[in-house]
């Protein structure tokens, strides 16, 4: 039996019971040996698969699979609350780790041609809103049922409403005729919790919603903003990529308490910085991501926040900013790149990817 066989029997994927799996995107170099760091090297397990590992804590296992070597996925047995103590430990306390931000629009159409059977909602918008006179400051809604989504997509075409309508989870049910059936619920983080009888299956799933994110990211840093000299004696060169921009479906109704939040430090957003306003009243920070260390030039105006993204940036910066503004501030936020407001809308890659 291969050691990925091992795994799935080990983890026992069946209609009556739920296995999760925490996808961490990793930004490092050497893999095994930051794991070894990260969890000890004495609870770590080798396989003879050199990108999988078993990782022992006090509450149980994870089988850990860096395959992918940027997105690291842990599957496991045990309950959601203990597997999540000790993933959740490990992100918080290293900077070059990071939860996998889902756009809003990859949960709402999470799979080609399956609507989901249970949806939920999670705005919260009252830090960022501040006192603004807004329509909807926060929107938590879960439906259940073939129809899930037929009342979110009636609410979502309300001017009233649609910035609030932000999707932080779905379920849904897949069947392949040679593979198996599977229940798939995931959060907007990269959490997955499924049940059924195919964990080839559920592979596929991860697989095909992890390739959307990383198409995303990888694009966000293809377009990044770089200089490369001609090393000439005239000197010169050539400049490339352009500024990540947002553009708001409302205007920014308190800009004080939008900066103080968004660069208080804090998760989710997890980026720090100082504004200053110019004389045409655009807010400028020199931010620092602590995700990766990475500085930040962003300009934000009434209704648009732009990113002067350079190149060697991490693109899950882009994704984790994406993200949280659609579940705290504007649900119908668009990026003004086409290719990147393509990558972040609601077209999936094939499922084959």
């Amino acid at each position: 039996m291969s050691d990925r066989a091992t795994m799935a029997s080990d983890l026992a994927l069946s209609p009556g019971s739920t296995m999760k799996t925490f996808v961490v995107e990793a930004h490092v170099n050497a893999s095994e040996d930051y794991l070894f760091e990260l969890a000890g090297k004495r609870n770590v397990e080798r396989t003879d698969d050199a990108f999988l590992f078993r990782v022992h804590t006090d509450d149980g296992n994870f089988w850990v699979d860096q395959l992918n070597t940027r997105f690291w996925s842990f599957h496991t047995g045990m309950a959601a609350g203990k597997a999540a103590t000790s993933i959740n430990r490990w992100v918080a306390s290293r900077t070059d780790l990071d939860w996998m931000w889902l756009p809003s629009e990859h949960l709402r159409h999470i799979w080609p041609g399956v609507r989901a059977r249970r949806v939920k909602t999670n705005f919260s918008g009252q830090a960022l809103l501040g006192n603004g006179s807004v329509d909807t400051e926060d929107l938590k809604v879960q439906l259940s049922g073939r129809n899930a989504e037929a009342l979110l997509d009636y609410i979502s075409q309300s001017n009233e409403f649609r910035s609030a309508v932000s999707f932080d989870g779905v379920e849904t049910i897949l069947s392949d005729p040679d593979s198996g059936r599977i229940r798939e619920a995931v959060h907007r983080m990269g959490r997955f919790a499924v049940s059924g009888d195919s964990f080839e299956l559920h592979q596929q799933f991860v697989r095909t919603v992890v390739a959307r994110y990383n198409n995303f990211i990888t694009l966000c840093e293809e377009n990044a903003i770089s200089w490369q000299s001609f090393g000439s004696e005239e000197g010169g060169g050539k400049f490339a990529g352009g500024p990540v921009v947002l553009r708001f479906s409302r205007p920014i109704p308190d800009r004080t308490a939008f900066l103080d939040e968004l660069f208080s430090c804090r998760v989710p957003f997890r980026l720090w910085g100082v504004p200053s306003i110019s004389n045409d009243g655009v807010a400028e920070v020199e931010a620092v991501d602590l995700h990766v260390g990475q500085k930040l030039r962003m300009d934000i105006g009434d209704s648009w926040l732009r990113v002067y993204f350079e190149a060697g940036g991490c693109g899950n910066t882009i994704a984790r900013l994406v993200s949280n503004l659609q579940h705290r501030f504007d649900a119908a936020l668009t990026l003004v790149n086409p290719v990147l407001g393509e990558a972040v809308g609601k077209h999936p890659v094939s499922s084959s990817t």
